[in-house]
């Protein structure tokens, strides 16, 4: 796997990791990790209470930035009161 991938992905992990702990309040997160065809798959999902929204921080706007660096979207869902999921998807050809 190229290093900028390897990187990039690390970082998004540990990114959403610290949300999950410092701003969702939440007791369980999973992570899912997976190379399949051209891409790197990267799912991280809390039970945590939401409402996650780049616009109030630098956070989510720096995952989104170092992703599309990539050539990979990143897609947050995160309703209010409900848990957040975050999908990476990270172009193997580095």
């Amino acid at each position: 796997m190229p290093d900028s991938v390897e990187v990039g992905a690390y970082y998004v992990v540990s990114e959403a990791l610290t949300n999950a702990t410092k701003h969702a309040r939440a007791s369980v997160v999973k992570v899912g990790v997976e190379a399949e065809g051209a891409n790197l798959h990267l799912s991280i999902r809390d039970d945590g209470i939401g409402g996650a929204d780049a616009a109030k921080g630098s956070g989510l706007i720096g995952l989104t930035d170092r992703v599309e660096a990539l050539g990979g979207p990143l897609t947050v869902v995160s309703p209010p009161g409900q848990a957040t999921s975050l999908q990476a998807e990270l172009p193997l050809s580095g």
